[in-house]
This record gives structure tokens, sequence and C-alpha cells, in this order.
């Protein structure tokens, strides 16, 4: 019998069907024995034994960092957020064409002096600033790079998009695919607030990758 590769997909959320629709083009059939809502699943195959675990994209990215997991569809934007140790342990080997989307600074629409990053350096000065994000390290890097003082970025454990509105931060940094739910939000994006272009994309343990059996999986899902 083929040695068991695991494999970790996201459980919910946008990329999830394009996750899956990988495995159907490759006629690679999951099935689970406990029906539908099961989070484990296997495919059996003439070339590969499969485990899939059905995981929070986050949960993926240290999946493959603790080799839990050999292969993964996540963000590039939730491995970039993760400590440097984690990252060495991973291989990007494919961006994907889907779940693409911006991770970006947003100020209210109603601060109108306040338009770039200069803007906020110059404010912060006199008075300290709260950025809110599920993006600490991405955010702190990106503000540490610009050379931006005196802004404390907070985690935010909900819909990040709101704490401007509630007076729980003056700037949100979260990810963005049309714009829309920062624009409904009375969130506008600063003119040099981009701070990363994302997608879903392959990943693979570099550990794992040592195994020709991974490598032909990953191979053959990549295209």
């Amino acid at each position: 019998m083929k040695k068991e590769i695991i494999v970790a997909l996201p459980a919910k959320g946008r990329i999830k069907i394009p996750s899956l629709n990988i495995f159907k083009k490759n006629k690679l059939k999951i099935f689970s024995e406990k029906g539908e809502r099961d989070l484990i699943g296997y495919v059996k195959s003439k070339n590969f034994n499969l485990k899939i675990l059905f995981v929070h994209a986050r949960e993926a990215i240290d999946a493959l960092a603790n080799s839990t997991a050999d292969v993964a569809i996540s963000g590039k934007d939730l491995l970039f957020n993760s400590n440097t140790k984690i990252q060495k342990k991973i291989k990007i080997y494919k961006d994907l064409d889907f779940g693409i989307a911006s991770v970006k600074i947003f100020r209210s629409i109603y601060w109108i002096d306040c338009q770039s990053l200069l803007d906020v350096s110059e404010i912060a000065r006199s008075k300290p600033l709260k950025l809110i994000t599920k993006y600490r390290l991405l955010v702190e890097n990106f503000l540490a790079e610009k050379n931006v003082r005196n802004v404390e970025v907070i985690d935010s454990n909900g819909a990040t998009e709101i704490a401007v509105r509630i007076n729980q931060a003056s700037l949100v940094a979260d990810v963005s695919e049309t714009g829309s739910t920062a624009s409904a939000n009375d969130l506008f994006e600063l003119n040099d607030g981009l701070i990363l272009k994302t997608s879903a994309a392959l990943m693979v343990s570099k550990k794992s990758n040592k195994r020709k059996e991974v490598r032909d999986l990953i191979k053959l899902l990549s295209n």
C-alpha cells in the first residue's frame, strides 16, 4: 500500500470550493466515512493514498510547519503573517488563480486630513494612534519599513472593518477583494496603504517535499 500523504484544505471560506475543484479536475475523489460534515476525508487512487484534513486556512499553515500535513492550500497572506521559523519550513509551490485580494490599510472616509502614511506619521507624533488587524506581523513589519512610529497595532478577533466606526481604533488593516465591505463600513484606503497582494497558493512542507510521492502529487495538483 502506498504511503499516506496528508493534505490540509480549507474547511470553509472563499477558497474552499476552488480548492476542491482542483481535486475534481484531477479525478481525485474525496470521500468521508461520516458524511459531508466530517472534517477528515480520504482519496484512494492508483497513484496516491491521501488523507484530507479540512481545517481553517490559518491552521493549514501550522499543520505544514509542524508536520501534521505534507501539502496544503492556503492564503499567501496567512503564510507571510506567520513567524519566520514557520515560513522557513514551507515552500510555495504555485500561486493559484483564486482567492486574489490585497492586504491594505484603511482610515475613516470622514478623516479627510489623513490620506497617506506620511499623514499618519505626522498625526501620530502628537497623538499616538491605534491600528486594528488580524495581520499583526505583516502590519508591524510594513510600518517599520515605512518608518511609521507611534502606531499601536492591536489584534482583531472579530469584524475588523467596524472598529473605526465604534472608536476602537483609528486605522484598520485587512484583506480586501473588491473593497465593497470597506466602503460599506465607511473606510477609505490610504494612498500608499497597500501591504501585500495575495492569493491562494499550493504549499508543501519542505521536509515532506523530499518524498517522491509528495512531489508527484503537487506536480499533478499544479497542472
